[in-house]
């Protein structure tokens, strides 16, 4: 009876955490002051096809499309034709750069007024352009018939539709750290890998209870424009099969743990009117076919 007791009492203070972890209009939009809000887990597929050409040695050219699905394959999610170069001085060091024009669907909400005065809540669904442009340097080393592989890459997103400045940085700039290791089995065509991915935002803006008078609020900013944070972990597994030497196929699980915080405000006044940490897991089956030149 006193262990039933124990976890009652452990119950309802975990109870009370998270009736505590509620945004409240009325204090500072904090990390602790935030909305909860959790997306679940989705089912995802990419499917994609590159080319790649080489113009002289260590110096090559590729093009690719690819399309993505969410929603356990229900519907299209994205659509991403990229360009880039790459340039590999050294076996152990590659420099690269690419950029990519994204379709993607999108769907949000508006508060409109109608005949009667009242406010409703509108879902608008569409799809959006975005401009992708990504800068990365990969290291590698080889023990054996394993290969290590560090890519450092920056990522600019720059978006096309209008956006308030202070629920959205444009663009937004990350950095994704991607540490890999493959395993060249011999007398195979077979290449397994493993990696592990973070995302690091750059310029993640922190939330302001107005926007328009920051001057004359209950609380004052005095930190740093921008609060950075982890906004993807992601691990995966797969394997490349060399079809010959023109034809590759890489076969891949992924799993993404995703997080990001969302500030909403009111556009004629500029007050905070919604605060939220969004958080979700997609697990991701891919195939990417590659034919090079």
């Amino acid at each position: 009876m006193r262990k039933f007791r124990y976890l009652l009492a452990l119950l309802a203070l975990v109870s009370s955490s998270s009736a505590f972890a509620q945004w409240n209009p009325d204090l500072p939009p904090t990390r602790e002051n935030i909305n909860q809000v959790d997306k679940g887990d989705d089912i995802q597929g990419r499917l994609r096809a590159t080319i790649e050409i080489p113009v002289f040695k260590n110096f090559s050219v590729e093009v690719s499309e690819q399309v993505r699905l969410k929603d356990t394959f229900g519907q299209v999610d994205k659509f991403v034709t990229s360009v880039g170069v790459g340039y590999k001085p050294w076996k152990f060091l590659k420099f690269g750069a690419d950029y990519s024009f994204v379709n993607e669907r999108t769907s949000d909400t508006e508060e409109v007024e109608d005949d009667l005065g009242n406010i409703l809540t509108k879902e608008i669904k569409g799809w959006h352009n975005q401009h992708r442009f990504n800068v990365d340097v990969t290291g590698s080393v080889r023990f054996g018939d394993v290969k290590i592989s560090l890519r450092e890459r920056v990522r600019f997103n720059f978006r096309t539709d209008d956006v308030i400045k202070h629920e959205h940085a444009d663009p937004f700039i990350s950095l994704r750290s991607r540490l890999k290791f493959a395993y060249d089995l011999r007398n195979s065509r077979w290449e397994p890998y493993v990696f592990g991915e973070v995302y690091n935002t750059l310029n993640a803006l922190r939330p302001v209870e107005n926007y328009k008078n920051p001057n004359n609020v209950s609380w004052k900013d005095s930190g740093s424009k921008y609060d950075n944070y982890i906004n993807r972990i992601r691990v995966a597994a797969g394997t490349e099969f060399k079809i010959n030497n023109y034809n590759r196929i890489d076969f891949y699980y992924m799993c993404h743990f995703n997080t990001s915080y969302e500030a909403r405000y009111k556009n004629n006044k500029g007050d905070l009117k919604d605060w939220r940490k969004e958080k979700g897991i997609a697990h991701v089956i891919g195939i990417d076919y590659k034919f090079k030149l």
